[in-house]
């Protein structure tokens, strides 16, 4: 591994030298949407590594984030393609510094809706949005317009978070948007992320939702509907 980042080898190092985990198959990587190589950790057993790493690594330099982060989306295995959302989280200050056409580079890496959620479901909240709001509001509006199905979910799951955690109207409308944009896109990625995005825009824009939804079903995926409705419905999913 000669040109591999030296904190990427010594976290790849410690996920080979990890267990399977119990309950993991070989069918699973086929589940996560894809093809990589995987060493078949849990979520919880690759979050351990990134987490001792972070223990030690306090002090990690913003450049050194940056390259870390950078090489282990040219991993080949699932797991170095997951690790960056630990590194992304445990450090928010940097994570608050990336340039968003950086954040588009990465996206560009992940393949299959496990790798794209990994890095866009609870990553980036409500406040990194709002600081950076025209910057943020122009990469969404981009990714859902890309050809890529992979970008084209994460411009949705980007905002489950944030339109959980906050009744600012420009998410809402944003994230309403962007459905109306990809709406007719039959992928089941997206259909899946439309209706999760719906569900959970619930809990701060209760009326606007059920509104939207009523004046829409017709347009939005089966799936969608039936689902935010049962939501709005029981409170659950």
């Amino acid at each position: 591994m000669p040109d591999m980042n030296p904190h990427h080898q010594a976290i790849l190092r410690e996920i080979q030298a990890a267990e399977p985990g119990r309950g993991q198959t070989t069918q699973r990587p086929e589940h996560l949407g894809t093809s990589r190589k995987w060493y078949g950790l849990t979520n919880a057993q690759r979050r351990r590594i990134l987490l001792d790493f972070r223990a030690v690594h306090k002090d990690l330099a913003f450049a050194d984030w940056l390259a870390l982060i950078d090489s282990l989306y040219q991993g080949e295995s699932y797991e170095e393609r997951c690790a960056p959302q630990t590194l992304l989280l445990k450090y928010p200050r940097y994570r608050r510094q990336l340039p968003l056409a950086q954040l588009e580079r990465w996206l560009c890496c992940l393949d299959g809706w496990a790798e794209v959620d990994g890095t866009c479901q609870t990553v980036f909240t409500d406040k990194d949005l709002l600081a950076d709001w025209p910057g943020w509001s122009a990469l969404l509006t981009s990714l859902a317009g890309d050809a890529n199905i992979n970008k084209r979910r994460a411009a949705l799951v980007l905002l489950t978070a944030p339109i959980s955690q906050s009744d600012d109207a420009r998410i809402l409308d944003l994230a309403l948007q962007l459905i109306n944009r990809l709406k007719t896109d039959r992928d089941k990625r997206v259909t899946k992320a439309i209706s999760w995005l719906l569900r959970k825009g619930i809990k701060q824009h209760r009326d606007a939702i059920a509104a939207y939804l009523e004046a829409n079903a017709d347009a939005l995926p089966a799936i969608a509907v039936r689902e935010t409705r049962k939501k709005l419905l029981t409170g659950k999913k």
